[in-house]
């Protein structure tokens, strides 16, 4: 019999022990500093890779044929700017304006009246490339390309932005411009939108997809964050109090099954605690994206979050009594560590088949995965974010009281398991005294 007075008073003391914890505070605190400073080094060189990216590439131009007819620099997509229309707007302080006009398509084409010419610009770095037109061209559409000997990525890009041009110039004055245009770019742009089994037409982007998806890997990360976190306070503090023998003036007050619950509450709390402060930071940090996403018309998957406000406390207590109960059994740290780690990798199976459950959230593995209690959490929230309308309510229900009636036998059972360990001492405690003692207790 559980005297609830006594559990709450290890609760208290365990969740202010905890949080008062200078490790505690440095990761509640520094793993967002952590994480935003990691952001920065790697945003930083990213910055500047597109910065450059959008850099207009100059290829030289030795046409041959007689095709292209270019008469200053040109990019694919823009029309040409003869010199003194250029001259002008340098003049007035629009050269910004030019440069936009030029990198349409970003690679910007210089006409040589030569190949040897185009091979001297080459050699002191004023061109990225060059490419000849031969004046066979028309019948053989064969080109050649000559590039420095030092490695780059963007010969294909180039080529690509060559071909464009070739196109839009072939196509001049013989096609109608409309024409013209859609020849030489068929498809400017992809609008997505995905139908519901209702006939809803709903946005089908990249944003609502990153977002369907965004929500169960937030969950799965956040809920095994909390596990581990939580579980590593919990072995810890077990481990430490049976070693300095602090259990037994514990077991003096309280029984095991009292010390089992406050222990979970407490630290329990604890986890919580930090994870919330970690959304709320999150939340602040990116308050002006929720108006972006409103306005976007993006469909928040709201049914997964719905079900992850009762699946989560229930996960947690499910896998903190197993853990707690089998990692009291090691008479030290690391032999608790080691006893747990099964449960831990339990934990992981739904993220280590993600990319199976994303592509096919209602199959088989999804579906089985469901009933199991160790992955029924992250499972139910997943389908209910990638496909509600395939998830069944008695789907949810059933799941949700599958981990509900296991919850309450890993309670069961990490409470015998942890009457056992704690009354152990520092002694290894063996299967069989397992088995023995779990049915005395029982």
């Amino acid at each position: 019999m559980i005297r609830w007075r006594q559990a709450r008073t290890v609760a208290t003391f365990e969740f202010l022990s905890t949080v008062k914890r200078v490790g505690y505070l440095v990761t509640t605190f520094g793993m967002p500093v952590f994480i935003a400073l990691y952001g920065v080094v790697v945003g930083v060189p990213v910055y500047f890779l597109e910065k450059n990216a959008n850099k207009p590439v100059v290829y030289g131009v030795v046409d041959g044929a007689g095709v292209l007819r270019l008469e200053g620099e040109t990019a694919a997509g823009a029309p040409p700017i003869p010199d003194d229309v250029r001259s002008a707007l340098e003049a007035a302080g629009q050269g910004q304006a030019l440069d936009r006009a030029l990198v349409a398509s970003q690679f910007v084409f210089r006409p040589y009246p030569g190949e040897a010419d185009a091979r001297r610009a080459l050699v002191a770095s004023e061109i990225k490339g060059y490419f000849v037109v031969p004046p066979d061209y028309m019948d053989t559409g064969v080109i050649d390309s000559y590039s420095s000997d030092v490695l780059s990525t963007r010969g294909s890009d180039s080529r690509s932005a060559l071909a464009t041009l070739l196109r839009e110039r072939l196509l001049a004055g013989r096609v109608d411009a409309r024409v013209a245009a859609r020849v030489t770019t068929p498809v400017k742009e992809a609008r997505r939108f995905n139908v519901t089994r209702e006939g809803t037409v709903t946005d089908g982007g990249v944003a609502a997809s990153v977002l369907r998806a965004l929500v169960p890997i937030l969950f799965m990360v956040l809920f095994l964050v909390s596990v581990m976190m939580s579980s590593g306070y919990l072995l810890q503090g077990t481990a430490t109090e049976k070693e300095n023998k602090v259990v037994e003036v514990l077991l003096s007050s309280a029984n095991a099954d009292e010390i089992l619950a406050g222990k979970l509450v407490g630290l329990g709390g604890a986890g919580l605690l930090q994870i919330a402060t970690w959304l709320v930071m999150v939340l602040v940090i990116s308050v002006g994206v929720v108006p972006l996403v409103l306005s976007a018309r993006v469909a928040v998957p709201w049914l997964a979050l719905a079900v992850a406000i009762p699946f989560f406390p229930v996960a947690y207590l499910f896998f903190g009594s197993l853990m707690l109960g089998s990692g009291s059994l090691g008479s030290t740290m690391r032999e608790a560590q080691q006893y747990a780690m099964v449960f831990s990798l339990m934990a992981v199976v739904p993220l280590m088949l993600m990319s199976l459950l994303i592509t096919d959230p209602h199959g088989t593995v999804a579906r089985v995965l469901t009933w199991i209690p160790f992955s029924a959490a992250p499972l139910v929230v997943l389908r209910a974010s990638l496909d509600p309308a395939e998830l069944a309510w008695w789907e949810i229900a059933g799941a949700l009281a599958v981990l509900v009636v296991s919850t309450y036998g890993a309670i069961w059972l990490g409470a015998r398991l942890f009457r056992i360990g704690l009354l152990a001492g520092g002694t290894r405690v063996k299967l069989r005294d397992v088995i023995r003692q779990a049915r005395a207790g029982a």
